[in-house]
């Protein structure tokens, strides 16, 4: 099965329970205050040596998301995945921003492009230039 076919069938089973992305947010503040919830390190290194990092996305409309990053150290921070949060009960899930962007209810001209700051500098990150403005 690819990646493709794959990500319409977990978007198909979500449909009759969809997940409540977090954010939609006019001050990045409250998108933080979400991450500030989560016990996770803001920059955790992987075993690959890939780095997950706490974020906060600004879409093209100026509103905000809290989220995560998985980002290459080996190709100068370069995304691998972005990971939008959404609330199930008493815990967090984590979904590809590729199966998150059908449950934001925003038209696609109001989100792309993305933008984003981590909340931690990382080291040798040569994408995000401007930190901690967004890039």
């Amino acid at each position: 099965m690819t990646k493709s076919n794959e990500l319409s069938k977990i978007i198909e089973e979500l449909r009759d329970n969809p997940p409540k992305i977090i954010g939609g947010y006019k001050k990045q503040g409250w998108a933080t205050k979400v991450l500030d919830k989560i016990s996770n390190d803001a920059i955790t290194v992987e075993e690959d040596r890939t780095v997950t990092a706490m974020a906060i996305i600004k879409s093209k409309d100026n509103s905000f998301y809290p989220a995560f990053l998985h980002l290459d150290q080996q190709k100068g921070g370069q995304i691998l995945g972005v990971y939008f949060i959404a609330e199930k009960e008493e815990q967090f899930d984590l979904f590809p921003f590729e199966v998150a962007r059908e449950f934001l209810n925003k038209p696609e001209e109001d989100l792309l492009p993305l933008q984003y700051r981590t909340l931690e500098k990382i080291e040798g990150d040569q994408y995000q230039k401007n930190w901690p403005d967004f890039s």
